[in-house]
């Protein structure tokens, strides 16, 4: 069982389910408070202000949609469009995707 466990915790994993991004898209408050998964694609950087962070738009692994999810100043790296990440999000009040983590794949 430990060694279950250290697997997904050693290689980086999250135990979060992922998003189902097509409902979500439908109803987003149906998702406040959650917390997900998201393997993604970053599409475009929207807006960035200093102290604060970025908003990107990216695509999610599995659908076309495009999400625009908020990405903190103390959480993001370097991003580039075109990068994918493995991201560990809450959706927050207005139906905010709130990146918490992320991780290159």
């Amino acid at each position: 069982m430990a060694l279950l466990l250290c697997l997904a915790a050693c290689n980086g994993r999250s135990d979060l389910e992922p998003l189902p991004v097509e409902n979500y898209l439908e109803k987003p408050s149906d998702f406040l408070g959650n917390r997900y998964v998201l393997r993604t694609q970053i599409d475009a950087q929207l807006r960035w202000e200093k102290g604060l962070g970025r908003v990107l738009a990216v695509t999610v692994e599995g659908s076309a949609a495009r999400l625009p999810v908020f990405v903190p100043e103390n959480v993001g790296q370097t991003l580039h469009v075109g990068q994918r990440y493995e991201m560990e999000a809450i959706i927050e009040q207005g139906g905010l995707v709130y990146v918490e983590t992320l991780r290159k794949f």
